[in-house]
């Protein structure tokens, strides 16, 4: 290994560990919430009717996303102000404190705390395009598909850790101290060792040009708005919120599913969460760059939808458990390439020069929509535990239809090579 290469690896692991930690940040507090929120004996909603109880679940993960979808923009205009660096150290400090906060909130049964801390951390889960430039910046050109395979690596790592550490270091049957707040503590921890390594091992990459960007809590919205007011992805924008409408039913609410209608016991939940983590990584490291070397990619978005809408239907309708952990992998992983293909799609209908604004629109729609549908389904759950993966399952059905119908720009030349596939996930 050259010299050049060994530093990079020693520099990369506090932002393949910052990756991993947003990764795994939404996925943490499922196992929780169900025994917190969902369980009608729990410490929070004893008193509560099950469908205030519904709501409240989709509210904690709504102020999560919400503060997402607000601070992400805010902190990666001022990594262009402040530089790489230090914009990771504040994201990291702060998702410490907002696993603190909401650590604290359960050990003393406040409900407010665990909220605070929720927003806390949501708010600075924005370090993830930060660290992916700061990736990309330290990236010899022959190494960067190669780089950005272990940013997929390090998401898909937290997608399966996130359930594992909520479920098991809450599971006071395999040790007697372990708890409900055992995770977020645990998480907080990590943060701040992230944040020593961050401080001690990674050197700034980013070189300021001197003009200052200007920095507004409204940036997100403008963000949101400008797709909608684009001739080339106005149409595909629609395409990819009714995707995302539909696959954020599916996540948020899918372990309260497993719960409501088959019983499964918390230990269970997490491990089908770390299951989808694994379909997940086998969607993003292995067959979106086989499908992208190979199949058209307005087709691959189509297929997979239609697919994956059918697995759904099928986990709903299912007379047994069985089916849905049959079918949890093909799920996740079919998602996971339609969203990678729509990705490239949506790069492909800009100019070189347009490509961070883009990737920020879509970052924005997946942060608004999580959060939104949160709040949404929280109230249609009251129709039955059944109703989010029905929507879920229209969603991708509707999305994937009206994908057969989108015409990309022509004078824009289409990339399928795995390299942009990747750079782009």
């Amino acid at each position: 290994m050259s010299s050049t290469n060994k530093k990079f690896f020693v520099e990369a692991v506090p932002l393949l560990l910052i990756l991993l930690i947003d990764g795994m940040g939404l996925g943490l507090v499922f196992p929780i919430l169900n025994n917190l929120i969902v369980d009608p004996s729990s410490q929070f909603a004893a008193t509560l009717s099950e469908s205030a109880r519904n709501v409240m679940f989709g509210s904690i993960v709504a102020v999560f996303m919400l503060s997402w979808f607000i601070g992400a923009p805010f902190l990666g205009d001022l990594s262009d102000n402040i530089g790489r660096k230090k914009s990771l150290m504040i994201c990291l400090l702060g998702a410490a404190g907002g696993y603190l906060v909401s650590g604290l909130g359960v050990t003393a049964h406040s409900l407010t705390l665990l909220i605070v801390g929720r927003v806390i951390a949501g708010f600075t889960s924005g370090s993830q395009p930060i660290a992916q430039a700061a990736i990309v910046d330290m990236s010899e050109p022959e190494y960067k598909t190669r780089n950005i395979s272990l940013v997929l690596l390090a998401l898909s790592c937290g997608f399966i850790l996130g359930p594992l550490i909520g479920g098991i270091f809450s599971n006071q049957e395999l040790v007697p101290w372990f708890s409900f707040s055992l995770p977020f503590y645990f998480a907080a921890a990590i943060s701040l060792l992230n944040a020593m390594l961050l401080q001690f091992l990674f050197h700034e990459t980013f070189t300021t040009t001197g003009k200052k960007v200007e920095l507004k809590f409204y940036r997100a919205i403008e963000i949101f708005i400008s797709a909608f007011k684009h001739d080339k992805i106005r149409s595909l924008s629609v395409v990819f919120l009714i995707m995302l409408f539909g696959w954020s039913s599916f996540y948020t609410f899918i372990s309260m599913f497993l719960l409501k209608k088959f019983n499964l016991s918390p230990f269970d939940i997490t491990i089908f969460m770390a299951v989808m983590g694994i379909g997940f990584g086998i969607g993003n490291g292995f067959l979106a760059n086989y499908c992208a070397k190979r199949f058209p990619l307005q087709k691959t978005v189509v297929t997979t939808l239609l697919l994956g809408a059918i697995a759904i239907l099928f986990t709903v309708l299912a007379p047994t458990v069985t089916y849905a952990w049959v079918c949890i992998i093909p799920i996740a992983a079919l998602v996971s390439v339609a969203y990678a293909m729509i990705l490239t799609i949506f790069s492909n209908q800009v100019d070189s020069q347009s490509q961070g604004w883009v990737m920020g629109i879509t970052g924005a729609m997946i942060a608004l929509t999580f959060g939104i549908n949160s709040l949404l389904l929280g109230f249609l759950t009251s129709l039955g535990v059944n109703a989010p993966l029905y929507i879920s399952f229209m969603g991708l059905l509707v999305s994937g239809l009206l994908m057969c119908f989108f015409q990309e720009d022509k004078n824009i030349m289409e990339t399928q090579t795995s390299e942009a596939t990747a750079h782009l996930l």
